[in-house]
């Protein structure tokens, strides 16, 4: 299996405590939770509300932004985050440098930007996050060095302000509730995850235990790689490492309201190495049948839960396994998910994927609408009608 290999930059002559062949995540770092309703099962048979097959999903459409071809405003480039808030859909743009600003509908109404490094412009993008009222939005940048604040004026955005990130650490994710910023990033000063910043970028306080590895190298990789989403309703921060398949919820000091498990999330396991002397982290380059790949997660405004998806290839059948994206709720407030069902997504072949469905996956969702992206044949937006999505 081909492996894409990760480099550190620290020198040889530091002590690295890296262990040859050790697989993360470790033990430590995967919580016994005995209370089964914190452990999600690939099981829709206690569930209210249940996902449609992949054929009554996209029949479920009713608009789309991106084309296979046409103008540069009409295509999309690189789908690198999704936001919506109060009728305004935006994306940010890794390819163009743009943050393209939309209509629930899906009307473009403002492109914002290009390719550069000048207040206003776009390098090395990571996450946006909008208000609910679509007031404000707020774009990480320079690889996550960089807040820049966009304020609405009459029918248009302009940028109001930008700030540094505080303690040392790059933002890969953020998410907005009221008149405060949770930003992801592991801070090896803080030795912790998520920062809660005012909008104007003033520091408040961070929380949010970092992976546990004796090996530096090791525990800032990994702890960098995660995502967040906000409820604001229950002022719930939810956080996922992408190598823990766990659920971690916060209240807005910091402290752990909840966390769950998936039962049925088949690990993928990283290996730690050196290439040419200097500490390394060994990614396999596909699943495995059995394997589960990372957690994406998004807020249900509507039902105040959190939408949380992985992709599993199933057990080899003779000498095909099946791809599926599964699908859970969890309730911001009690953290007492359920099953929502699968998607198939297609079957890998001897090494090869064959007959790819290539539904779009579930990025957004308000009182009339969900928006799920797909990148195969064409980065695409899709626009569906809620209520044609889940029965009961």
């Amino acid at each position: 299996m081909a492996i894409l290999v990760v480099f550190s930059s620290c020198s040889s002559n530091q002590k690295d405590n890296i262990v040859v062949g050790r697989l993360h995540p470790t033990e430590e770092n995967i919580p016994v939770i005995n209370d089964m309703r914190y452990v999600l099962r690939e099981d829709t048979s206690g569930a209210q509300i249940k996902l449609v097959d992949v054929e009554s999903f996209l029949e479920g459409e009713v608009f789309s932004v991106g084309a296979i071809e046409g103008e540069h405003h009409e295509m999309l480039g690189t789908i690198l985050d999704v936001a919506a808030g109060d009728n305004t859909l935006l994306y940010i743009d890794g390819e163009y440098g743009e943050v393209r600003v939309y209509d629930q509908q899906g009307t473009l109404k403002q492109v914002i930007g290009s390719l550069g490094v000048a207040p206003g412009e776009f390098s090395y993008l990571e996450a946006v996050a909008i208000t609910s009222d679509a007031s404000k939005f707020f774009v990480a940048d320079q690889s996550g060095t960089r807040i820049q604040i966009f304020q609405r004026r009459d029918n248009a955005y302009e940028l109001q302000d930008m700030f540094s990130m505080p303690h040392d650490f790059h933002a890969t994710d953020i998410c907005v509730i009221r008149d405060h910023l949770y930003l992801h990033g592991y801070s090896e000063s803080l030795d912790l995850v998520i920062h809660k910043v005012t909008h104007a970028g003033e520091y408040i306080l961070s929380f949010g235990q970092p992976y546990l590895s004796d090996a530096p190298f090791i525990r800032y990789l990994i702890s960098d790689d995660g995502r967040l989403v906000c409820n604001e309703t229950y002022d719930t921060v939810l956080y996922a490492n992408q190598t823990v398949p766990v659920l971690k919820a916060y209240d807005e000091v910091g402290s752990l309201r909840w966390q769950v498990k998936f039962g049925d999330h088949g690990q993928m396991y990283l290996m730690e190495a050196r290439n040419r002397g200097r500490p390394a982290l060994r990614y396999p380059s596909q699943l495995s049948p059995g394997e589960s790949t990372f957690l994406s997660l998004t807020t249900d405004l509507v039902s105040n839960s959190f939408i949380i998806s992985y992709q599993t290839l199933g057990p080899e059948k003779g000498k095909t396994a099946e791809l599926v994206q599964h699908y859970f709720s969890v309730p911001a407030e009690s953290g007492h998910g359920t099953y929502l069902g699968q998607h198939y997504l297609g079957t890998f072949e001897r090494g090869q994927f064959r007959n790819p469905a290539a539904p779009p996956r579930i990025v957004s969702l308000n009182e009339n609408f969900a928006y799920a992206i797909r990148h195969f044949p064409f980065p695409k937006i899709g626009i569906f009608e809620r209520d044609l999505l889940f029965f009961q």
